[in-house]
């Protein structure tokens, strides 16, 4: 007879996986404390601007990742988009409008 049993570096909440998941589990300490800090911060609103703001990064992260799997390693997406920061934040301090 034979008996699958989770080996104890794997079950939740043991030692090794607290410290597996110490990241993780002060991320989510950090969301509790400033979402009863701010009324403002676990709003729908606020979770909407934040997946805007990183809808960019994400994209070029699955991107990068296919180039990568594929072993064409091409860092300079990176600066790229450093490049195209730099350009549009010194466009909107001159008061210029993009033509997008």
């Amino acid at each position: 007879m034979r008996t699958d049993s989770t080996p104890a570096s794997k079950r939740w909440f043991s030692k090794e996986w607290l410290l597996e998941q110490k990241s993780l589990i002060a991320l989510l300490i950090l969301i509790v404390i400033v979402s009863m800090i701010s009324p403002n911060f676990f709003t729908l609103n606020n979770l909407f601007n934040i997946l805007q703001q990183t809808s960019v990064n994400a994209i070029m992260a699955v991107g990068m990742t296919l180039v990568i799997l594929t072993s064409g390693i091409d860092l300079s997406v990176g600066s790229l988009l450093a490049l195209t920061g730099a350009v549009a934040a010194s466009m909107v301090g001159a008061d210029v409008t993009p033509l997008l």
